[in-house]
This record gives C-alpha cells, sequence and structure tokens, in this order.
C-alpha cells in the first residue's frame, strides 16, 4: 500500500516544480523511489510528467539525479528549464569529461540534477565519479531516459544504451528507474532484464491520447504532394496554411527536399531536418520551429527525441512509417498541450519496398519481429476499424477492449466506416490465380513487373518467345498495370508470394545495388493447386485495390449488361418473336443498370442469372467504392 504525499512533499512540489499536487502515478514512481528505494520501470503516455519523477526525489532529498539521456539538444534545453526554475542541473557529455569544475561541482553537491550521456556514464571518468558519489550517499537515483532504446525489440535499439546494465552492478544500493512512453509488454520485459533490475515495479499509464483525431489517405500521386497536402490546409486570406505547427515526416532524405520545394514553391515557410544537414543547422531549425519563427518542418525521423514544443498541432506523415510502434512515438508529438490535434497518413503502396528489402536481410528471431510490427502498420493503414483502438491494442488489449469509439477518433468512425454494412467482396480470386500462375511459369527469377509484363502480353526481353505461347500469356491484358502490382502486393500481404533479396554485382563493389525477387510461397502453391476450392484464403481488398475496383467493375458491369442484352435478342429470333428494336445500348447510370437486371421475366437461364449476379454485384460494389471516395 503506497502512503498519501506529507505536507513536506507537497511543499517541495509547490516551492520548486508549481503544482499543488501529484498525479497518482507519478507518486507511485517517486514513493518507491524515496520510501522504498526500488527499482521502477515507468510507461507514461507523452506530456504525463516523466520528468517530475525523476526531478523532485533529487531536490526533496537534496541529493543528485543522474538523468541519462541519447540527446544532447534534449538535455541541454532540460538544464536550462531547470536552472530558469532555481533548480541547479549540469550537463555531463563527451566535451565536458576535461571539465573539472563540473565534476568537483558535482562531488560538492553543488546540482540536484546531472544529465549525461550513455557515453559518460561507461567510460572511466564517469564511471569514477559515481562511485565516489555513491560512497558520500548523494546519488539519489538513477534514472534512464527514452529506455526503450535499451530494448533490441524497440523500434529505437541503441546499442551503448544496451551497456547500461553495467552500471546497475556498479551502484547496488542506489535505485534505477526507466521512463519511456512507448513500450509494448516485450519490450517493458528486455528493458528490466537488461538493466539487471530486481523486483522492478512496474507502472503503465493510459495509452489513450484522446486529444488526437487519426486519418489515412491513399496518395492522389507521387508527383502531386501538394494536391495531397492542400487537404490539410485552411484558407487565410489570398494564400493556404496549415492551422498552427506542423512536423511532416518523410521517409527518405530526398522525399524531405522535394516535399519542402512542393510547399515553398506555395509560398509556404518551411524549413528541412535530416541527419545529412551539420549539427549547428540542425539545432538552429530546432530552435527557430520552438520559437514560432518556422511554424513547418519537412523532416525524416530524425527529427524526433527532445522536441519539447506543447503546440504542435499536426503530424503528417507523407509515406508509410517505417512501423507500428515508431508511429505511436512520432504522433505522440502532437497536442501536448491537451488541446486537440491531429495525425495523418498519405500513402502508397509503394512505399512498403524499402521496409520489405530491409526485412529480408535480416533473420531469425528479430526478422520475424520485425515482420510483425510491418503487419501491424498495414493493417492499421489498410483497416476500416477504429485507428484509436488499433493503436492502443499493439500495447494494451485490455486497454483497447474498454474504450468506446467515437466520431472524434478517426476517419473511420467519423465517416461510419465502421458500422457501415459490408458490401460484397470483391472476388479476387481469378486474378490471383493468374498472377500466382504467371510467377511460377517464370520461376520466380524476377520481381513482379516482369510476370505482370508477360500477363499484359507486354514486350519484355527477359520474356523468351517459348513463354509467349503459354496459355496464361497476355490474358491479362484487359486489366492496368496499377491493377495488377496491387494484386501482387496483396498476394505478398496474405503470405501467397514470397519476397527475397538479391544483391547484384560484387558484393563489395561501389555499383553492387540491392533488389528482390518474388516467388510463390508453399501456401501459394496450395492456393494455385486447389484455386476455388481453396476455403482457407480470404482475399480482402486494400484501399488500393477499391480504388482502382471502380473502372473494373463499371467495365464488367457494362459488359455483362450487353451480353444480357445479346442473349434476350437471340432468344426472342429463336423463337419467332416480333422483331422489336434492340439496340444495344450502354447505360448512362447505375439506376438504368440496376432496372435492366431486375425485370419481370418469370423465369430465366441459368446464363442469363448469372449474368444478372454479376451486374448486381458489380453496381452494389461499385456503389461503395464511389461512397468511400466521396467520404
Amino acid at each position: 500500500m503506497v502512503s498519501s504525499p506529507t505536507p513536506q512533499h507537497i511543499e517541495v512540489l509547490k516551492k520548486h516544480f508549481g503544482h499543488s499536487e501529484f498525479r497518482p502515478t507519478q507518486w507511485d514512481i517517486i514513493h518507491s523511489i524515496i520510501v522504498e528505494r526500488r527499482d521502477s520501470c515507468a510507461v507514461m503516455a507523452t506530456g504525463y510528467g516523466k520528468s517530475l519523477c525523476y526531478q523532485f526525489p533529487a531536490v526533496y532529498t537534496n541529493g543528485i539525479a543522474l538523468v541519462i539521456s541519447p540527446l544532447i539538444s534534449l538535455m541541454q534545453d532540460q538544464v536550462l528549464n531547470l536552472e530558469v526554475a532555481g533548480i541547479p542541473a549540469v550537463l555531463m557529455g563527451a566535451a565536458q569529461t576535461s571539465k573539472v569544475s563540473a565534476i568537483n561541482g558535482m562531488l560538492n553537491g553543488e546540482y540536484r540534477v546531472v544529465y549525461a550521456t550513455p557515453e559518460w556514464t561507461l567510460c572511466d571518468t564517469g564511471q569514477s565519479v559515481l562511485l565516489e558519489l555513491t560512497e558520500s550517499h548523494n546519488l539519489t537515483l538513477v534514472a534512464i531516459d527514452e529506455a526503450h532504446c535499451v530494448s533490441q525489440w524497440g523500434f529505437d535499439f541503441r546499442p551503448k544504451y544496451r551497456k547500461l546494465g553495467e552500471l546497475r552492478k556498479l551502484l547496488p544500493n542506489v535505485p534505477f528507474l526507466a521512463v519511456t512512453a512507448t513500450a509494448t509488454p516485450q519490450v517493458q520485459r528486455d528493458i528490466c532484464a537488461s538493466l539487471h533490475f530486481r523486483n522492478p515495479k512496474i507502472v503503465i499509464t493510459s495509452f489513450d491520447r484522446p486529444n488526437l483525431y487519426f486519418s489515412v489517405r491513399l496518395k492522389d500521386s507521387d508527383k502531386d504532394i501538394l494536391g495531397d497536402l492542400e487537404k490539410l490546409m485552411v484558407r487565410d486570406g489570398l494564400v493556404k496554411k496549415f492551422p498552427g505547427s506542423t512536423i511532416i515526416y518523410c521517409p527518405t532524405k530526398k522525399a524531405t527536399e522535394k516535399v519542402a520545394q512542393a510547399l515553398g514553391q506555395a509560398g509556404i515557410n518551411c524549413a528541412v531536418y535530416h541527419a545529412d544537414l551539420g549539427q549547428k543547422i540542425r539545432r538552429e531549425v530546432h530552435q527557430r520551429f520552438v520559437r514560432d519563427i518556422v511554424p513547418v518542418i519537412v523532416a525524416t525521423v530524425a527529427f524526433g527525441m527532445g522536441i519539447d514544443k506543447p503546440d504542435v498541432r499536426t503530424i503528417i506523415h507523407y509515406g508509410a512509417p517505417k512501423e507500428i510502434e515508431s508511429y505511436y512515438q512520432e504522433v505522440g508529438r502532437a497536442g501536448r498541450d491537451g488541446l486537440p490535434a491531429t495525425c495523418h497518413v498519405f500513402y502508397s503502396s509503394s512505399d512498403y519496398a524499402t521496409n520489405k528489402f530491409f526485412l529480408s536481410t535480416l533473420h531469425g528471431a528479430f526478422r520475424e519481429h520485425r515482420e510483425k510490427m510491418f503487419r501491424l502498420l498495414q493493417h492499421y493503414l489498410e483497416s476500416d476499424s477504429c485507428r484509436r483502438r488499433l493503436l492502443i491494442e499493439f500495447f494494451s488489449k485490455d486497454e483497447a477492449a474498454n474504450m468506446t469509439p467515437n466520431k472524434r477518433c478517426c476517419d473511420n468512425c467519423s465517416s461510419n466506416k465502421i458500422i457501415k454494412p459490408k458490401i460484397p467482396e470483391l472476388d479476387l480470386r481469378e486474378d490471383a490465380l493468374k498472377l500466382l500462375g504467371a510467377v511460377k511459369v517464370l520461376d520466380g527469377k524476377f520481381g513482379l513487373g516482369v510476370p505482370i509484363r508477360f500477363l499484359m502480353a507486354k514486350k519484355e526481353s527477359r520474356i523468351s518467345s517459348t513463354y509467349t505461347r503459354h496459355h496464361l500469356y497476355g490474358s491479362g491484358k484487359d486489366d492496368s498495370e496499377k491493377w495488377w502490382k496491387a494484386i501482387g502486393r496483396l498476394l505478398v500481404k496474405e503470405g501467397l508470394l514470397e519476397e527475397k533479396a538479391v544483391v547484384f554485382g560484387n558484393r563489395f563493389a561501389k555499383g553492387r545495388f540491392p533488389c528482390s525477387t518474388t516467388d510463390i510461397s508453399i501456401a501459394g502453391e496450395q492456393f494455385l493447386t486447389n484455386g476455388d476450392k481453396d476455403e482457407t484464403v480470404r482475399l480482402v481488398p486494400t484501399p488500393e485495390i477499391m480504388s482502382l475496383a471502380g473502372r473494373k467493375l463499371r467495365m464488367a458491369a457494362v459488359k455483362a449488361f450487353k451480353e444480357k442484352a445479346q442473349i434476350e435478342k437471340n432468344a426472342r429470333m429463336t423463337v419467332g418473336a416480333e422483331e422489336q428494336d434492340t439496340t444495344e445500348r450502354i447505360p448512362l447510370s447505375a439506376v438504368e443498370l440496376s432496372q435492366a437486371v431486375s425485370g419481370s421475366e418469370s423465369s430465366v437461364s441459368g446464363q442469363e442469372a448469372k449474368l444478372q449476379n454479376v451486374v448486381y454485384t458489380g453496381l452494389i460494389s461499385l456503389r461503395g467504392v464511389l461512397a468511400a471516395e466521396m467520404d
């Protein structure tokens, strides 16, 4: 049972931190440090006040809190904030190892909070200073911020952080605190094991951020960047702009430059941030954003930890995020002031290519873990379920089960997609069998491009004339290359096709380049053999396929309507019926198509009934596609 804070605790809280009470979880952690002297692992939502948990114990006990963080810029900001609040603090990094005055100040008890890099704490100088502080009983606790960096299963694993377990052995009587905003149960266990925690107290706040709204859209085109992003802008007089401070994440440095160029040409004040920029430039861009001089940052994930700006109103991922765990961390930078903020993703399925190749180079359990994270991201992007619930479920199934979706959750909830009646599914089996067959015919020697050109009967130097006589050659020419690529990506996602990494050229030569081939998996072979009889395979169309399906369904419906009209014409001619006007006419609207297949004939042939069903199913599916586009 955790005792309540005493009047003395509240007095220190008010005097030094300006608060009149602790949040429940904050006091649980502080109590475990200053009363129980127990190790703790805290997973705390962004904005919940984790820094108080390691700053207060040092101020209250008149000791020193050692805080280890991976980012110099973040620690510099924290030191400045504490000094402004009248709490003496110092940063110990590589540049400070020779500063005798800073070390003497620590040993003389002049500082309450000491920030340090993992490198300094693990070097000989750092460890000797820490041992001396322990002997003088001045070291109140060791806090490891951004503790997910410790875990090999985390999205931002850093080997130096993994070695921090050595400190636990060096300082056996000092309580340790690991804090992070992002850690699955697996990562939590790995953090505690790696740091050699003893009977740790695990504290977890809610993963829900109710002030955040989530949406996902397919890119209109990789070339129309501004057209995509303008959908999120508001008009301000004669110009458009984003509503408040905005971070746009891109998957590559090249993409950040392209997006920034498109915005700049539209007159939008923005700055680029990525790892190739010098440290001085990155620091300047960071400060200009924090001070509201630049309202929009276009960045890689290098612009991540250490963004101490509470009023970020919009987070945009222009390109699919790397995986689900890092995505949660990145959107967590929005709305830290508790006011409404929005988080958007624009993606195309081709965004997955870089991630898939990276995954194909990994091995063993680590590869399996990364593949799982990648599949969860795909599910999040392509799902018609509540996106907030999907994110929370990744970290806590119990919390997700107890939440009630509402219109403020996400695009799916606000458009009622999660409660709309399901439209008849597109039957993708025939196309799936064609593409699987083409991959098998070509022995899985190529990526998806060559089998697709084989199906479309397109000129391809790698397809010999022998293959052009195969019955599948040209069988897919009525559909677009985009359609077949979408089908291919679905088959990879469902495990019917598998990608394998290969490298062309000398392994160590400058001109070598990575590539991947696509072959049929064991499950794909079974599906190809069993075809329509295989009930274990359920091909659910992705948003990409649904967006391409409108034209395909319309063409199928028109073709079926024309075939039905020809059957009726032939039937009348056979029985010598009175000549009537049977001029074929392509219907102009869905209403006419619907009337054409819902006539009052008392009986129809089996073939005609089948055609009616094709038209009706096509109409209903097309209606659903059009409705989704209008949403």
